[in-house]
């Protein structure tokens, strides 16, 4: 799920009574936890502004259960909010793209366990031990996109196998759910639903970790959250991937991450290997009845 963010805020300040105008597109959203509950994971997207005269403003907003807005609020300290932005959770139809047609690997996880393997080699060799290195942070932005990787071709490999899991997905999923067919369009596409499934598992931004664990306990039954025996350091990560692969290294106030040591990107290496091999068993035993 994503957050969309429209218009301007305005702002007075408490103390001069000058009005500051904020555009909608110098806020970045990331998500910043995420806590299970009785209906599944609570989810806490926020977006942060240290603004020059009105200091530190936020804008946080939660989703709980899965797919819904269930609170949002904005934080400008003692400063007034006259005209906020229009932001929120976007059920838009995501826009269609080249992953669709891609080919889903038959065994992701021997995928994922050679780029572990590779990518530690790489850092033996070339790493460094500053912690603002490239090398170091390629490496750890990698890492990641590999995890991504496994967690989507996994998942639609479960569910393309398993008809019962497909069906669960369409009646509980969200998205999915509130999706409408003609008998026409069905009758002069047979294969339609399931190239609609696959585009949107395919939409699917799978570093959002608490929605992949929503999806792979509808389909499958299986709360990856629950497996990871570091859930704070995997959502760390993502966002610490995020200001790798769009501030250069940089987190949102313009300071240089230097975190990234050789120790540092091993460890978080093998915390995501920890945690894609104890997906990989619980996967495993659940298809072999159907095997």
């Amino acid at each position: 799920m994503e957050v969309y963010c429209r218009g301007i805020a305005r702002i007075r300040h408490s103390a001069t009574g000058n009005i500051y105008g904020i555009e909608c597109d110098e806020l970045d959203w990331d998500v910043v936890g995420s806590d299970e509950r009785q209906m599944g994971p609570e989810t806490h997207y926020e977006a942060m502004l240290d603004h020059p005269k009105l200091g530190r403003l936020t804008w946080g907003l939660w989703e709980y259960p899965s797919g819904i807005e269930n609170f949002h609020e904005t934080n400008a300290g003692a400063h007034e909010v006259i005209e906020d932005f229009d932001y929120g959770l976007d059920h838009g139809e995501p826009d269609p793209d080249d992953w669709v047609d891609y080919s889903v690997p038959d065994d992701p996880f021997t995928i994922f366990m050679n780029s572990y393997h590779q990518t530690g080699d790489l850092l033996a060799d070339h790493g460094s031990d500053n912690g603002g290195g490239l090398v170091n942070r390629m490496i750890f932005s990698h890492q990641i996109t590999a995890m991504e990787a496994y967690l989507a071709d996994t998942l639609i490999n479960e569910i393309e196998a398993d008809a019962d899991a497909f069906k669960r997905l369409i009646d509980k999923d969200d998205d999915l759910a509130k999706k409408k067919f003609t008998l026409s369009e069905i009758t002069k596409d047979p294969a339609l639903v399931e190239r609609k499934v696959r585009g949107h598992l395919r939409s699917i931004q799978y570093h959002n970790l608490a929605k992949v664990d929503v999806l792979y306990n509808i389909a499958l039954g299986i709360r990856i959250l629950n497996l990871a025996q570091e859930k704070s350091t995997l959502f760390k990560a993502v966002i610490l991937r995020h200001d790798c692969v769009h501030r250069n290294g940089f987190d949102k106030d313009g300071n240089e991450l230097k975190v990234f040591t050789k120790t540092f990107v091993q460890d978080t290496a093998d915390r995501i290997k920890a945690f894609v091999e104890s997906i990989e068993k619980a996967v495993r035993a659940r298809s072999s009845p159907r095997s």
